[in-house]
């Protein structure tokens, strides 16, 4: 009275082994389909928020009394940029007022615009 659906031993073993094979190879197409993802497939973009948000600096850089490595923390002004800055300040004087950075080489109005609220100038 052991016999499955009146299958021989066999018979039992041979769909077992069919059956686990069919598993398999499921599985493993399943795993190639997402192991292959072409690129053109992926159709879309995440934006977060609404691109037009303005952040509030964390720190502000004082023009006149800080070093280039200090400067280079400004987002938008590297190395040349602080050198150039330093090189500045030490040639013509102290910085009276922030617009007189746009008299630095290299520094333009979008560039200010950009470092604006990154920098003061303290005259102490």
């Amino acid at each position: 009275m052991n016999r499955f659906f009146d299958f021989s031993p066999l018979q039992i073993r041979l769909l077992v082994f069919l059956v686990g094979l069919f598993l398999v190879g499921s599985v493993l197409e399943f795993v190639r389909s997402y192991a292959t993802v072409e690129k053109s497939e992926f159709k879309f973009s995440v934006q977060l928020g609404d691109g037009d948000q303005t952040y509030r600096p964390v720190f502000r850089v004082d023009l006149n009394n800080s070093p280039a490595d200090s400067l280079e923390l400004i987002p938008g002004i590297g190395p040349v940029l602080a050198s150039r800055i330093v090189a500045y300040r030490d040639s013509a004087g102290r910085f009276e007022k922030v617009e007189d950075i746009l008299s630095v080489p290299g520094i333009g109005f979008k560039t200010f615009e950009k470092i604006k609220p990154y920098i003061e100038v303290r005259t102490w």
